[in-house]
């Protein structure tokens, strides 16, 4: 009588435990870049904090520029990239369509053709999965030269004289405000004019909330 070979004893790897690592890794390397930026500026910089004014009935009026340039920056993305992807993703969708139109006679007909149809539909989302990245990017680099070309989302709510005078007191601190502010604006630009929008919408429904609240509390 042959003796059973026995299956070696592997521990099975639970693939929640990776997906909570890969999920959690990021936040834990974007808190320790803080923690260091936070321990870099206590020891060497003594910048004081910059007073910033919000008026909330202007603030749709101040933040239009930044939603004009980013309504024209998604349009000018449109223009350069379509020439460049239209034709290739209307070929993908006109073959998807073809293969859905297909009858299936048989039941084998039917597995092949849904095998088919997944196929063409993973074949165009990937395309458009480039494409959108690609729009991103040309979208950020557009967004980037109209934030260091002056339009800005932090700027305007800063007084100008006290804006002047950092430049000549902290000059360094006033390079530094500079340099985030284009990056923040390149970021909001780049969303969008409805990321624009949607920073007015939160910041009005923060303040209507807080004056309710405090209104209730009286």
């Amino acid at each position: 009588m042959a003796t059973p070979v026995l299956a070696p004893n592997v521990t099975p790897v639970n693939p929640s435990k990776d997906y909570k690592l890969r999920t959690i890794l990021p936040l834990l390397l974007a808190c320790a870049l803080s923690v260091t930026a936070a321990i870099i500026f206590g020891a060497f910089r003594g910048w004081q904090g910059i007073a910033m004014s919000v008026p909330l009935q202007n603030l749709a009026n101040l933040l239009a520029p930044l939603a004009f340039a980013a309504a024209m920056v998604e349009r000018g993305v449109e223009i350069l990239i379509s020439p460049w992807r239209d034709d290739e993703a209307s070929k993908l969708e006109n073959n998807l369509a073809a293969i859905q139109a297909q009858p299936a006679a048989d039941a084998a007909a039917a597995q092949q053709k849904t095998s088919a149809v997944k196929q063409a539909s993973d074949e165009l989302a990937e395309y458009r999965g480039k494409t959108q990245r690609y729009a991103f990017g040309i979208s950020l680099i557009l967004s980037t030269l109209v934030s260091i070309a002056g339009v800005r989302a932090l700027q305007p709510f800063l007084d100008a004289n006290v804006f002047n005078a950092l430049a000549t007191g902290m000059p360094a601190q006033h390079g530094f405000f500079l340099f985030v502010d284009i990056v923040l604006s390149a970021t909001v630009i780049s969303g969008g004019a409805d990321g624009v929008h949607s920073v007015v919408n939160a910041v009005t429904t923060f303040f209507d909330s807080t004056t309710a609240k405090v209104a209730t509390a009286d």
